[in-house]
């Protein structure tokens, strides 16, 4: 048994057809039909049952199916690591990320990696959390950068951390004065603009800013005037800068539009954090040499970053 046999097998393990298989590898039906019964008789077990030219993978094709990738991840992350070690750290490094935490988390980490990595490219996704996991699960990206829950039965993860939402309003809206926050209830009656998940979308429709506000307002006896909502959190910024209303959004938002003229203040009384953020990338699957040593730029500590901005 090879790898060759490895791959045959995957693959037709994977359309469940050896006329789609076939086709997939670009070679022809016959050999590969020959190389699926050598392979059995090799390992003395059946892997398909076979039916009307239909294979039905066995309870030990199944077992034999996530050995079979877990070698063959093995064998050609080897590969790539030897291929970078002698080529140098080169490549693209791909990450997805939903807005605030990329465009605080990112830009002098990205700048600093460059330096030290100048052969490095970097390719950035963003997305809601659902968008970014899909992507790394997809393994469209190595790398995600979102706000928990996570299925941390399919991710590894590092906790980076929480931090509070603000409000972003227009002079026109100022509330406050000089101050550097707003208590909830001033908030009262006020229009507020909050990010949202669309429903049916996973786990993420109760951690959306809007339900937290929700939350927050009902557990204060507050009403609160929820105008809009968006799952993309630069429309929200801009009809803030157009004096539609006030936007309630994490702290990190700051960073998104830079010198704006947006007036950011923490909510208190009480304080709303957001959900934790974390890195993430897939289990048991093999990371290339650029994605590990960016992975080493974030605290391993479970997470005190500082997303308080200038």
């Amino acid at each position: 048994m090879d790898i060759r046999h490895l791959k045959y097998f995957i693959a037709i393990a994977e359309e469940g057809k050896i006329l789609k298989a076939a086709k997939r590898l670009n070679i022809s039906q016959p050999p590969l039909s020959n190389q699926l019964m050598q392979l059995e008789r090799e390992l003395g077990i059946k892997l398909f049952n076979r039916q009307n030219q239909r294979l039905t993978i066995t309870h030990e094709g199944k077992l034999f199916y996530q050995r079979a990738k877990k070698i063959l991840k093995l064998v050609e992350g080897t590969v790539e690591e030897f291929k970078e070690l002698s080529e140098g750290i080169r490549g693209t490094l791909s990450i997805g990320s939903i807005a605030t935490l990329g465009a605080t988390l990112l830009p002098e980490r990205i700048r600093d990696f460059q330096k030290r990595y100048p052969n490095v490219q970097f390719q950035v996704w963003e997305g809601d959390p659902n968008r970014i996991m899909e992507l790394v699960a997809n393994r469209i990206v190595e790398i995600g950068i979102v706000r928990l829950p996570i299925n941390d039965q399919l991710f590894d993860m590092i906790k980076l951390s929480e931090e509070p939402l603000v409000v972003a309003m227009s002079k026109e809206w100022n509330i406050g004065e000089d101050r550097d926050y707003v208590t909830l209830s001033e908030l009262e009656g006020k229009p507020l603009m909050c990010i949202s998940t669309p429903k049916g979308t996973s786990v993420y429709n109760h951690s959306s800013v809007s339900n937290k506000v929700a939350a927050a307002c009902l557990q204060n006896g507050i009403e609160p005037r929820v105008i809009g909502e968006c799952s993309n959190i630069t429309p929200l910024l801009t009809w803030a800068l157009h004096d539609i209303g006030i936007a309630v959004v994490p702290q990190s938002a700051k960073n998104i539009i830079p010198n704006s003229g947006l007036i950011f203040k923490e909510i208190r009384e009480p304080i709303i954090m957001t959900n934790q953020s974390a890195l993430i990338w897939l289990k048991e699957n093999y990371l290339s040499s650029i994605s590990r040593k960016f992975i080493e730029t974030f605290p391993l500590n479970n997470g005190e970053l500082d997303f308080e901005t200038n």
